[in-house]
């Protein structure tokens, strides 16, 4: 399960990217959400996931649909158009470094120097995969693509600390669903125009086999797997078993796209990974010997 979702999700990035050579952006990300709203739909029937949201607490889900979904992805797809599938997948894995860093500054988690050191390692693989050849070039569209990757980082992880009590309060799974089908509407009206403009005589098949992907397997069963995977282990095991993700993804670009591999790539992402490893791994490694001992 671990191992097809991880597939499915650095899927999503060769597939984005083979997609914005057909249609622009806003055009995809309207198409997108379009399926990706039926998929949902089906989804919370066939799990009969859609809970009653008290009064209350639709300020926050609409506050949460905004940032999961029309800001979130927006900077994804603009960031796409221009950057290649290994720095975005590399950019997406540092979302659990600045929820934690979010979640210090907010007084919801305490930070331990092994985290610190973490979060560090992970920065500093950014900064080298982002660096290059040695110097930034602002003037490169790779540079913006980047950038807008990294504000819809921050915008996820933004969504990941502030969706912990609707989540906590609801479930997961309810919670997503109902999350996501509110940013989808919402996010169509700004859409429309795009769509109404976009020459569709230059999109083939493959485009539109991309438009089904992103809306059916990374917006629904990706999160299917993904939530059947959080009751077999702890999220800490989760995130880990994640980590190879920015691999699989850069190999499979490599050989599908022709990007090419560089050693600050390599160097950068290992490090990335390691931090991510590091700051996890105290939580698996305690719950794991909390388990040894109620087993003896």
């Amino acid at each position: 399960m671990m191992a097809t979702h991880v597939l499915f999700a650095s899927g999503g990035y060769l597939i984005t990217k083979i997609a914005l050579r057909e249609f622009s952006a806003l055009t995809f990300g309207f198409w997108r959400f379009l399926v990706g709203i039926v998929s949902l739909l089906i989804l919370a029937v066939v799990m009969n996931a859609w809970p009653k949201i008290e009064r209350q607490d639709w300020k926050r889900i609409v506050g949460l649909a905004i940032l999961a979904v029309p800001l979130n992805q927006l900077f994804f797809l603009v960031g796409m158009a221009t950057t290649v599938p290994s720095h975005a997948s590399l950019l997406y894995g540092t979302t659990a470094a600045f929820a934690l860093l979010l979640g210090a500054l907010l007084g919801y988690e305490r930070v331990r120097w092994l985290k610190i050191v973490a979060i560090a390692l992970a920065l500093l693989g950014l900064f080298i995969v982002v660096l290059g050849a040695g110097h930034v070039n602002t003037h490169t569209p790779s540079f913006f693509g980047d950038l807008w990757i990294f504000l819809g980082v921050l915008v996820w992880a933004s969504y990941t600390v502030l969706g912990k009590p609707i989540v906590a309060k609801y479930g997961a799974i309810p919670a997503t669903i109902v999350i996501l089908l509110v940013g989808s509407v919402m996010g169509l009206p700004i859409l429309i125009p795009s769509a109404l403009v976009q020459d569709y005589s230059q999109v083939t098949w493959v485009g539109w086999s991309s438009v089904l992907y992103a809306g059916i397997i990374s917006t629904a069963a990706s999160y299917v797997i993904w939530f059947a995977l959080l009751k077999r282990v702890d999220p800490s095991q989760v995130a880990i078993l994640t980590t190879p993700q920015p691999i699989v993804t850069t190999l499979l670009s490599a050989i599908f796209l022709g990007e090419v591999i560089r050693l600050p790539l390599i160097v950068g992402g290992l490090l990335v990974i390691g931090g991510i490893v590091m700051m996890e791994a105290p939580a698996l490694i305690s719950r794991t010997m909390i388990a040894y001992q109620r087993s003896k």
